[in-house]
């Protein structure tokens, strides 16, 4: 943990030469680490703040069982460290729900829902009601690639025609729009 740590503090001076891409298949997948991952919020707060939050607290119970009446070391102590593990778990999960509010605001600010909100953008696809298609909002860089459907059942889109992003569904992860004034049409 010290390593990783010493690691992260020169990533603040920009060495390059540390840099690792790690790419893992299946890193969605749902099993026994997946599911300890979903329990205690990992993607939600920091990775290694988690982590290191496991690390600490497994650290002083393996240090309170010193005063344990069973003599140091040996297998019972080896044991015992199963359950230490299982309960930093636990208190790493009530640690980190007080955290996940404060990542949550801090993650809206570069949340690409803010990015596409109530700004315009250029239809890739022909759109009618009751279909799902795609548009493109641009920003500085690259392009936010979005599903769109249209927030009114009158209205029907074109390719390259451009829109208002009006809401968006959470549940559905889609985007609403509606027809975008023309510069004439906002005068009136």
């Amino acid at each position: 943990m010290q390593c990783y740590w010493l690691i992260a503090i020169t990533g603040f001076f920009d060495f390059e030469f540390l840099d690792i891409d790690v790419d893992l298949e299946g890193a969605d997948a749902v099993g026994p680490l997946g599911a300890i991952a979903v329990f205690i919020n990992i993607g939600q707060v920091p990775v290694a703040l988690v982590f290191s939050l496991i690390v600490l607290n497994f650290w002083i119970l393996a240090m309170l069982m010193y005063f344990l009446p069973i003599s140091a070391g040996g297998f019972i102590n080896g044991v015992l460290l199963i359950p230490a593990l299982v309960a930093s778990i636990y208190i790493t999960k009530k640690e980190v729900e007080p955290l996940k509010k404060i990542f949550q605001k801090r993650k809206t600010v570069d949340d690409i829902e803010h990015k596409v909100l109530t700004r315009r953008c250029t239809l890739m696809c022909d759109l009618k009601e009751g279909i799902l298609g795609q548009a493109r909002v641009k920003q500085k860089g690259a392009s936010i690639v979005v599903n769109v459907k249209p927030e009114f059942k009158e209205e029907s889109f074109t390719k390259g025609e451009v829109a208002f992003v009006f809401r968006k569904d959470d549940e559905k992860d889609i985007y609403y729009i509606a027809k975008s004034l023309s510069k004439e049409e906002f005068k009136l």
